[in-house]
C-alpha cells in the first residue's frame, strides 16, 4: 500500500472539502466505534501525511498499543490543510492544528484549526482562525493558548498572539512586549542583553516565560535570528507576568518580577537556560505539578565563543516559600539534580505523565547536546519526587529510527505516552507506547509516507 499512497492521497485532497471529510470510522478500522458499535469516550488521533509537508490525515483509533491505519482509507479521516501543521493539545479535551503562513503565503489561505471528541467521532470545534505569521513559543494557560515569537523591523519586540481555545472563535494576534529597552526590566537585569521566549507555562493567576538572552546586534535586522550569540547562557531567567486579554495598548502581558540562578553562585549546582527545542515550536522546560513548579534546564545553549555548553542539563523547583500569595518568586535552594549526570545525556525535551514522573527525551551521544535534528532518540524515565531515573527499553537502537513526530500522546491516568516512529529498516511507521516503568510497546502501525504525531482526547 506504501508505495500507491501519494496517488491515492493527491485524488484523496481534491475530493475532501478545504476542513474535513468526517464519515465515522467503522468499527473494525480500530476507530471510532467500540463494542457493538458504541462510542468510545477515549480515542487516540494519529495524524500523518504523504511527505510533501501539504497537509495532514487525522484518524481515531481506540487502541494504540495493536491494529493499523491506512490514510487512503476515507471512512472517517478528516484532511488538515496547511504547510507542515503544527499540534498542540489541551487538558486533552481539544487538539489544536496551528496553520503558519509559508514564506509570502496569505495567512487567510493557512487556517488554524481545532477538533474535539463527541459521540466518539472526531469533529471541528469552533472557528478556524488565522495566526497571521508564525509562532516560536507557545503554552497554555488557564483556557488560552498564547504563543509568541521575536520580531525585528521597529525595534526588537516579542509578538504575543492568543486564542480562547474552549470558544475557539477569534485569534488575537498584534500583542506586543518590547525587548529594546535596556533601562527596563527584565532587559536591565540581563548584563546588556536582550531576550525571546524559550517556554511558556501557566501557574495559578501567572505566566511563566523562560527567556533565551541574545547580544544585542548593531544591525537592527538580525536581532531575532536564532544564532545570534550571548554571554549568559549558565543563567537561568524567569519571567512572572499577568495575563490581561483586553488590555487596550496591547501588551496582553504584564511583567511582575524576574527570578534569576546564576550558576556561578552554585559551584556543582550549575543550571542553565530552558530554550526549548532545536525545531522552532517550542512547549518544555517549565512544568507545573501540583503546587510545585519544576524546571527542566536543557542548558544546551553556548556562550559565545565556546565549542560546547559549559553547564549540565538539570532540575530546579520553586515551591514553598519561595511561592509567596500564588507568585513565584525565586527558586528552591534545597533541589537540585544534574540530569546529564544522572542519564548520561544532554535533555531535549521532557513530558509529564502523571504520578510525579516525566518521560525524558535525550540527545542520542553521550554527554553531548546535538545541533542537528534527529540527534535526540534516547529516552528515560524520571521521578521528580525521589529522583530517579529508569532507561526506557523496548524502543528500536537509536541509528534504526529515522524521525520521531514531534506531536505526542500523555494519558495521565494510566502514566503513559505515545509517540509516532518511522525506522530505517523499511516497516511502517507505528506508534510507540512507553509505560511509566519505562517499558515500550510498539503498536498500530501507520500505512503512511511521513509521520505527523499522535494526541490523545476525552470527552465527558
Amino acid at each position: 500500500m506504501k508505495s500507491n499512497y501519494l496517488n491515492i492521497l493527491s485524488l484523496s485532497v481534491l475530493t475532501c472539502s478545504f476542513i474535513s471529510c468526517s464519515e465515522e470510522l467503522p468499527n473494525d478500522e480500530g476507530g471510532n466505534g467500540g463494542e457493538n458499535g458504541t462510542a468510545v469516550n477515549a480515542q487516540y488521533v494519529v495524524m500523518s501525511g504523504s511527505g510533501e509537508n501539504n497537509g495532514a490525515y487525522l484518524q481515531l483509533t481506540s487502541d494504540a498499543t495493536t491494529g493499523s491505519l491506512d490514510p487512503a482509507n476515507s471512512d472517517g479521516r478528516i484532511f488538515f490543510s496547511g504547510n507542515n501543521p503544527d499540534f498542540i493539545n489541551y487538558n486533552n479535551e481539544i487538539l489544536v492544528g496551528m496553520n503558519y503562513p509559508s514564506k509570502g503565503g496569505s495567512s487567510s489561505d493557512y487556517i488554524t484549526m481545532a477538533w474535539k471528541l463527541q459521540d466518539g467521532k472526531l469533529v471541528q470545534h469552533g472557528n478556524g482562525v488565522a495566526l497571521d505569521g508564525d509562532v516560536k513559543a507557545r503554552g497554555i494557560f488557564q483556557n488560552y493558548l498564547i504563543g509568541m515569537s521575536d520580531q525585528t523591523g521597529n525595534g526588537h519586540y516579542e509578538r504575543v498572539k492568543y486564542i480562547n481555545v474552549e470558544t475557539f472563535d477569534a485569534a488575537a494576534v498584534d500583542g506586543i512586549i518590547d525587548c529594546d529597552d535596556l533601562s527596563k526590566e527584565p532587559a536591565s537585569l540581563m548584563d546588556g542583553e536582550t531576550w525571546g521566549v524559550g517556554d511558556i507555562a501557566g501557574y495559578g493567576d501567572y505566566v511563566l516565560l523562560s527567556y533565551a538572552t541574545k547580544h544585542l546586534d548593531p544591525d537592527p535586522t538580525s536581532r531575532a535570528k536564532a544564532s545570534y550569540s550571548t554571554d549568559l547562557a549558565n543563567n537561568l531567567y524567569i519571567g512572572v507576568y499577568k495575563f490581561d486579554p483586553n488590555d487596550s495598548e496591547k501588551e496582553y502581558l504584564k511583567y511582575q518580577n524576574t527570578i534569576i540562578r546564576k550558576s556561578e553562585d552554585y559551584p556543582g549546582k550549575e543550571a542553565g537556560q530552558i530554550k526549548g527545542n532545536l525545531r522552532s515550536r517550542t512547549e518544555t522546560g517549565i512544568e507545573v505539578v501540583g503546587n510545585e513548579i519544576y524546571l527542566f534546564c536543557q542548558s544546551t545553549i553556548k556562550n559565545y565563543g565556546k565549542s560546547e555548553p559549559e553547564v549540565p542539563s538539570a532540575v530546579l523547583r520553586i515551591s514553598g516559600n519561595n511561592i509567596q500569595n500564588g507568585k513565584p518568586i525565586s527558586i528552591d535552594d534545597d533541589y537540585y539534580v544534574n540530569l546529564t549526570e544522572t542519564t548520561g545525556h544532554y535533555m531535549w525535551k521532557c513530558f509529564y505523565m502523571g504520578d510525579n514522573k516525566f518521560c525524558l527525551q535525550l540527545y542520542t551521544e553521550s554527554g553531548k547536546a546535538g545541533v542537528a535534528e534527529g540527534s535526540h532518540k534516547k529516552f528515560g524515565i524520571f521521578d521528580v519526587k525521589t529522583k530517579t531515573y529508569t532507561e526506557v527499553t523496548g524502543l528500536p537502537e537509536p541509528a534504526k529510527i529515522n524521525d520521531i513526530a514531534l506531536a505526542y500522546a500523555v494519558d495521565t491516568e494510566n502514566h503513559t505516552i505515545t509517540f509516532e516512529l518511522d525506522l530505517t529498516d523499511g516497516s511502517l511507521p507505528a506508534l510507540y507506547t512507553i509505560s511509566a516503568d519505562g517499558k515500550a510497546l510498539r503498536g498500530t502501525e501507520v500505512n503512511a509516507e511521513s509521520i505527523k504525531g499522535v494526541s490523545f482526547l476525552k470527552q465527558e
